[in-house]
């Protein structure tokens, strides 16, 4: 049976009396708190939660910022065949072939059409990654809150087992058991006979040591994985900052030099670069300063 958090169990211990000869039984009542780890495996299933959305929400951006490029390659060469055709149909008026001109127009309107579904489509897939972009960075506040709580937790929490004095009531039900003969003294277990003061003082220390290790070791395997997780969302802000340079890149071949001012997408995806940059930047820094430390 699992005891309850934070709820007192008395136990009974027989200790020496000044007295009499004969030792009375001293009620001790213990209290085991694991509100502490209860809390600590709540953030941890809550971290893990949070990093299995962050993988499913950094799977979709990938496969939209391939799908981008991809339009944005296929823009490319729907305005080089336009323009090809445009030639090709002035050297056919050239030449007095209209049948050929006239044909090579009506595939240009061809290529024309499909340039625009394309625009549409990188529009789209560009607004969707904002939003991607938007929710990850939403989910890795909250895997880092979930962090710090964790943290907080590791360091606020009391010792595990604390020892209260008994009530006056609990008092009497042992002394009224006192003269049951299956009751185990304390003497038994002891060379020497201790008094109050020194059994309490003993199971105080003892409580106090098994909670310090406990502590040094949980605050231990906290140090790790956080440094772990920065060097993960460093990775990943690393990916990303590759493929918006790509993206913007591609623009810059797409787009002319009186374009690139007015596009709302371009200077937001600068934006969203910049910011990047300098949070690796930022991440860089604590990296090092724990080094340093």
């Amino acid at each position: 049976m699992i005891a309850k958090c934070a709820s007192p169990i008395p136990i009974a211990i027989a200790v020496p009396s000044s007295h009499s000869h004969r030792p009375s039984l001293r009620p001790i009542n213990i209290i085991i708190k694991c509100s502490a780890s209860s809390s600590t495996s709540s953030n941890i299933n809550s971290s893990e939660h949070l990093r299995s959305q962050l993988d499913h929400l950094h799977a979709e951006a990938n496969t939209t910022t391939t799908k981008a490029n991809n339009a944005r390659m296929r823009l490319l060469r729907l305005s080089e065949a336009a323009e090809k055709l445009q030639k090709q149909a002035a050297i056919s008026i050239q030449r007095g072939d209209e049948n050929g001109a006239r044909e090579m127009l009506f595939q240009r309107k061809k290529v024309l059409q499909a340039l625009e579904k394309s625009k549409s489509r990188i529009e789209l897939l560009d607004e969707l990654s904002t939003k991607l972009s938007e929710a990850i960075s939403l989910k890795e506040s909250q895997l880092i809150g979930s962090t710090m709580n964790m943290e907080d937790t590791i360091e606020d929490a009391s010792s595990p087992i604390r020892i209260v004095a008994p009530t006056e009531e609990v008092q009497e039900d042992f002394s009224e058991d006192d003269s049951e003969p299956n009751t185990v003294n304390f003497s038994d277990f002891q060379g020497n006979r201790l008094d109050d003061e020194e059994a309490v003082n003993i199971q105080g220390s003892l409580s106090n040591d098994s909670w310090n290790e406990d502590n040094a070791v949980s605050f231990l395997s906290f140090t790790s994985a956080y440094d772990e997780f920065l060097e993960n969302i460093d990775k990943k802000l690393d990916e990303i900052e590759a493929e918006l340079v790509t993206v913007l890149n591609v623009s810059t071949l797409v787009l002319d030099s009186e374009e690139r001012p007015k596009n709302s997408r371009l200077q937001q995806t600068t934006e969203l670069l910049e910011s990047i940059r300098t949070i690796r930047q930022r991440i860089a820094s604590i990296n090092l300063s724990q080094s340093q430390n």
